[in-house]
C-alpha cells in the first residue's frame, strides 16, 4: 500500500511544478513513517512541508533557499505526550510536594508562568521538541495565550486536558488569593457530579478528560471505580478521550474498562497480567511510561535534605536562568523539610528504595506492552521536580532503550505515535508533502541510539530554520 502511494504522490509532483523557499539538502532523512532515504531532499513551501524524497522525487526550483546539511540526519520534531505547563520542573511548581509559601509564593509563580506564555515554549524548541501535550493543570492551562496562540514560529503546537477530575483533594495547596477561579482538581464524588464537569470542561475547550486516580482504600473501592466508569460514559458522550493517571495495576485496568484511551504513567507496583494487555488492545489505548519522573522526585527531595545541588542535565543550554537558579538554591526548603519530617532521614532513604523497586517494574511492564504490539509514546511528566521542560526528552528516551526498546521504536513513540495521541497526525509527526514543516537537523545517527539526540544542531518550526545556539535559552 505505501509503495502505491508514494508512486502516485511522485506521479502527481512530476505533474505538479514544486514551489519552495526552503530546501535541506545531503542529510539521512528519517521521515518517521518507517522509510530513511540517504542523500535526501525536503522542500519546504512557505510553512508546509512541499516534497520528501531523493533528488530525483523532489527537484529543487530555482531560487530555492538551499540549506546543505550533508552528514546530518533530520527526522521529524519530537513530541512530548505528557507534561504540564503549570509546573516549573522544581518543588516550587508543586507546593503539595514541599510547602513553603514563604520561600515560594504560588500565587506569585502562577502569575510569572501566565505573563510569560512562552516560557516553556523556548525551551522545548531549544531542546528539538515542537509538540506538547499538557494532560492537567488549572483553567488558565486550556485558555491562556501559551496554548491557544501556538500557531506561531516560536511556540510548539499544545493539547492540554484541563482540570483533572479526582476523589483525592489538593486544591488547598494550589487554590488561593487570586487563584480562587483557577481550581485544579475537580470532584467525582456523584454522576450528576461529573456529568456537570465534564460539559464545563467541554466548554472550557479542554482537549481530553483526566483523571487522577491513586488508589482507593478498601471500603472506598467499588464506588470509585463505578465513579470512574461513569467518567469515561460522560467523556464519551461528549466526544472527549479518557486519559488516566493510575499507577497501580488494578486501577488501571479500571481505568481501561471504563473506556481510557491514554494511560499517562506505567503500571509500577507489579507486573501487568494478561487481562491488562487484552484491555490495552481491545481500547486501543496509549500506554505513556514516564520511566524518570519519580526517581526525579527522590532526587529532588534529596537535594534539599542534603543541601547539595542535584545535577542538572541540559545540554544544550534550554533550562531558563531563574529555574537554574532555584535548583541550585535547594537549602532553601529545608526547614519546610525538617518540619513535615522531624528531622528524620530514614523517609528519604525509603523513597530511594521505593524508587528503584519501581524503575525494575516499569521497565519490565513496558518490554511486556511493546512484546504485546501495545502503543507506547515518549512521555516525560515534565514539569515535576527535575523532570526539566525541554532536556527531559534525551533522559526518558535513552530510559526507554535501557527498558530494551530499539531507537527505531523510540524514534516512533516520540514522533509519529505522540501526533496520533494528539489527535494531530494529519498534521505532524511525520515529514510528508502537506504536513506542518516542523523537523530537527542532527550530527548523529539516532538510530544507533537515542542518545544521538543530543547532537541537535537545528530545529524547524513553521518553515523557519533555527540553529540550536540561537534558540539557547542561556
Amino acid at each position: 500500500m505505501r509503495t502505491a502511494t508514494l508512486a502516485l504522490t511522485t506521479a502527481i509532483m512530476a505533474a505538479t511544478p514544486l514551489v519552495a523557499h526552503e530546501a535541506l539538502v545531503g542529510a539521512t532523512v528519517i521521515d518517521g513513517t518507517g522509510r530513511a532515504i540517504e542523500n535526501g531532499v525536503v522542500l519546504v513551501d512557505e510553512d508546509r512541508i512541499a516534497c520528501v524524497g531523493t533528488a530525483e522525487e523532489c527537484a529543487i526550483p530555482e531560487g530555492t533557499n538551499v540549506h546543505d546539511v550533508t552528514g546530518s540526519f533530520v527526522t521529524p520534531g519530537l513530541i512530548d505526550a505528557h507534561m504540564h505547563f503549570a509546573q516549573t520542573g522544581w518543588i516550587d511548581g508543586r507546593p503539595d510536594g514541599i510547602e513553603d509559601k514563604r520561600i515560594y509564593p504560588y500565587e506569585e509563580l502562577v502569575d510569572s508562568l501566565r505573563a510569560d506564555p512562552g516560557r516553556w515554549h523556548r525551551s522545548y524548541l531549544c531542546s528539538g521538541v515542537t509538540a506538547v501535550f499538557d494532560v492537567g493543570g488549572a483553567p488558565w492551562t486550556v485558555t491562556d495565550p501559551h496554548a491557544t496562540d501556538t500557531d506561531w514560529v516560536d511556540r510548539v503546537h499544545v493539547k492540554a486536558a484541563g482540570p483533572l477530575i479526582t476523589h483525592y483533594d489538593l486544591n488547598r495547596y494550589f487554590v488561593y488569593g487570586s487563584l480562587e477561579d483557577q481550581v485544579k482538581f475537580w470532584p467525582m464524588e456523584s454522576e450528576a457530579e461529573i456529568r456537570a464537569d465534564i460539559a464545563r470542561l467541554k466548554a472550557l475547550g479542554s482537549d481530553a478528560i483526566k483523571v487522577w486516580f491513586i488508589r482507593p482504600e478498601p471500603d472506598e473501592k467499588d464506588r470509585l471505580d463505578a465513579l470512574l466508569m461513569a467518567v469515561g460514559a460522560a467523556a464519551t458522550a461528549n466526544g472527549l478521550p479518557l486519559i488516566v493517571h493510575a499507577t497501580e495495576l488494578e486501577g488501571a485496568k479500571t481505568a481501561l474498562k471504563a473506556g481510557a484511551k491514554m494511560l499517562v504513567h506505567s503500571v509500577d507496583d507489579e507486573p501487568v497480567d494478561q487481562e491488562f494487555i487484552d484491555l490495552l488492545l481491545a481500547n486501543d489505548a496509549t500506554y505513556a511510561p514516564t520511566l524518570i519522573a519519580g526517581l526525579n522526585w527522590g532526587r529532588a527531595v534529596l537535594a534539599v535534605a542534603t543541601g547539595e545541588a542535584a545535577a542538572l542535565d541540559d545540554p544544550n543550554m534550554c533550562v531558563d536562568q531563574q529555574l537554574f537558579d532555584r535548583i541550585n538554591d535547594p537549602t532553601a526548603l529545608q526547614p519546610a523539610l525538617e518540619e513535615r519530617t522531624g528531622g528524620r532521614v530514614s523517609p528519604f532513604a525509603m523513597g530511594m528504595i521505593g524508587a528503584g523497586r519501581e524503575e525494575v517494574i516499569m521497565a519490565q511492564n513496558l518490554r511486556t506492552v511493546r512484546n504485546a504490539g501495545g502503543h507506547i509514546v515518549m512521555a516525560t511528566d515534565a514539569g515535576n521536580p527535575l523532570t526539566l521542560h525541554g532536556p527531559s526528552v534525551y533522559n526518558e528516551m535513552e530510559a526507554m532503550e535501557a527498558a530494551g526498546m530499539t531507537p527505531d521504536e523510540i524514534i516512533h513513540a516520540a514522533t509519529l505515535a505522540g501526533a496520533q495521541t494528539m489527535g494531530l497526525a494529519e498534521e505532524i509527526g511525520t515529514l510528508e508533502a502537506g504536513k506542518s514543516a516542523d523537523l530537527i537537523v542532527l550530527s548523529e545517527d539516532p538510530r544507533q541510539t537515542v542518545r544521538n539526540f543530543r547532537s541537535l544542531t537545528q530545529v524547524m518550526r513553521k518553515g523557519v530554520l533555527k540553529t540550536q545556539e540561537e534558540l539557547r535559552v542561556r
